[in-house]
């Protein structure tokens, strides 16, 4: 059955172990038995209570004891005789109190002490002893926490002067801790459910209880690696990635964890026609690559590499004519090589400018002259198109590409990886190796195929298992299989999110004031200042900024009076 108790579920079965390790105090209800309303205390209560003695009369101790106490737990009470009773050789006279104070099972014996007139003794009183036996009124005072301890005195009814007359039970809701069959985490049941259960501890024995562990889970086990674990259930991952690697992990199936790595691969991404496909390039892969010139589009591009310390050579492969003075113009076949950054003042119509440039020198080759150097300033929000002058022709494989040359760059895949059965890299024109990704991953194998082992991500895979006691096959050598591993675009995306990029955008532009064919005739319109009328001068120009162009133009706001001194003016624009 299903139960819903203040909004959280609990699901027990028949025939379900269940064992308890533990309870959490939740709340405290306080029940008027005369009423039969409810109300919560609050945990620090601080008021006294007080136990209404029973009135029923019992032929036997035994039976007074039963009802004043729980089990195995009592709670020390006070109670008399309406007649006299016998003890051995002693006589205990009626009306006299006496203090139950404890009880031992194995005798069936009662310690007691007994109070007449001004004397006081103890004496041991069988459980079985008869009599006209009920409680004797008790007074002492017990605080809310004395209560909850005791499991005799929440049997029994309270008055409370703090709350006023009245006959109240004190009700405490607990969470009961207890750990089922193949349950991640602790159950919690609160103790107002009713349900019948069967106390089987001394029948159970050394019951195991099945801990499902994610992959993060087993990783607190890691003293116990390698060891062999079962796969309880595993979650679909087609849409992290395309590979048929993880296809072998099914329920049921056993696997052997040999080690916690952190795994160190290659973000790349590849284009062909319209469509885009990304990849995880592993130290494994045995594939070669040839650096390809990459492609800038602004200054700042360049930029950006000459921080990285390259030192770019760049072919101009569009015109890029300017009637500027900030700009320089460019034409195809320019060559540029990146010198440095600095600072420098324009001037424009607006007034002067600090602009970040990039200094280049430029070679333009002319069929009719020789080759002409000159050194030449381009700012950093200046667009263009660059290709990379590239001279270096050789064979890398993944491991010497990256410990020579800073990511991201473009390659051609020029041999494939033979140990694949289909290498897909070899089909593309360009690769672009984005950046390095590294994370925590767990080095497994099936079980019936030791040597051969591949990683388990552990923030991505959604797997259960349950670690077990196999013998684990020695195994000298452990070959890796993930060599090259597709993502989906939602995965790929998803990485690019979390990655932490230090790309800063491109500066903007600085503003330029630009002479318009409308400011022209503002301002030709202005110069006539006898066509404006005067109610009209106080509104003078606006300024209005181009968000797309970061242009400042100018325009007036004209504003016609109806009611004015002299009547309705006409307002004539040229």
């Amino acid at each position: 059955s299903v139960y819903d108790i203040s909004g959280s579920e609990c699901c027990l079965s028949t025939g379900d172990l269940v064992k308890v390790t533990g309870k959490k105090l939740q709340s405290v209800s306080l029940l008027n038995i005369k009423t039969g309303k409810s109300q919560t205390l609050p945990s620090d209560f601080q008021g006294v209570f007080d136990v209404f003695a029973h009135s029923c009369v019992y032929n036997t101790l035994e039976m007074l004891h039963g009802e004043l106490s729980s089990g195995d737990h009592m709670h020390p009470y006070w109670f008399t005789s309406k007649s006299d009773f016998t003890v051995g050789n002693q006589i205990i006279r009626q009306q006299i109190p006496i203090h139950f104070v404890s009880f031992d099972r194995s005798t069936c014996c009662s310690e007691c002490h007994v109070y007449e007139d001004s004397s006081t003794y103890s004496i041991t009183i069988p459980i079985t002893t008869q009599g006209l036996f009920y409680e004797y009124e008790n007074t002492d005072s017990y605080t809310l926490e004395q209560v909850l301890q005791s499991p005799a005195l929440l049997k029994r009814t309270f008055k409370c002067r703090t709350l006023g007359p009245g006959a109240y039970r004190i009700c405490p809701v607990y969470e009961i801790e207890t750990i089922m069959n193949m349950r991640k985490d602790m159950v919690m049941i609160p103790s107002s459910l009713e349900v019948d259960v069967i106390d089987i501890t001394d029948q159970g024995g050394n019951i195991t209880f099945i801990q499902p562990l994610s992959l993060e889970e087993v990783c607190q086990y890691e003293s116990k690696f390698p060891v062999v674990a079962e796969i309880l259930d595993m979650a679909e991952c087609n849409h992290l990635l395309k590979n048929d690697t993880y296809s072998a992990l099914q329920k049921g199936k056993k696997i052997v964890i040999h080690k916690k790595i952190i795994s160190r691969k290659v973000l790349a991404k590849a284009c062909k026609g319209k469509t885009f496909r990304f990849f995880y390039i592993h130290k494994q892969y045995q594939g070669k690559f040839r650096l390809k010139p990459r492609e800038f589009t602004t200054v700042y591009e360049l930029w950006t590499k000459m921080m990285e310390g390259t030192q770019l050579t760049v072919v101009v492969t569009q015109d890029s004519e300017s009637n500027d003075d900030i700009l320089p113009s460019l034409f195809i076949g320019d060559h540029l090589r990146t010198l440095n950054q600095t600072r420098t003042i324009f001037s424009s119509q607006s007034g002067p400018q600090e602009v970040d440039v990039l200094v280049c020198n430029k070679e333009s080759t002319d069929d009719d002259e020789e080759d002409e150097t000159e050194q030449i300033m381009l700012p950093l929000y200046m667009e263009g198109h660059f290709v990379e002058e590239l001279k270096d022709n050789k064979k890398y494989n993944i491991n010497s590409l990256l410990e020579k040359h800073e990511l991201p760059f473009d390659v051609k895949v020029v041999a494939k990886d033979t140990s694949l059965p289909i290498d897909p890299m070899i089909s593309f024109a360009t690769v672009r190796m984005e950046e390095i990704v590294e994370e925590p991953v767990l080095l497994v194998s099936l079980l019936d195929n030791v040597s051969e082992c591949f990683e388990l991500p552990l923030k991505y895979f959604n797997i259960s298992v349950v670690l077990q006691d196999d013998f684990v096959p020695p195994e000298n050598e452990l070959i890796t299989s993930n060599k090259l591993e597709e993502l989906t675009e939602w995965f790929y995306y998803s990485l690019r999110h979390y990655l932490p990029t230090q790309q800063l955008p491109p500066p903007r532009p600085p503003k330029r004031q630009v002479t318009t064919k409308a400011h022209q005739l503002c301002n030709a319109h202005a110069e006539k200042k006898s066509s404006i009328h005067p109610n009209l001068k106080k509104y003078g120009p606006v300024a209005q900024v181009d968000k797309y162009h970061h242009l400042t133009i100018y325009t007036y706001k004209l504003y016609v009076e109806t009611k004015i001194e002299h009547g309705i003016v006409s307002l004539e624009t040229s």
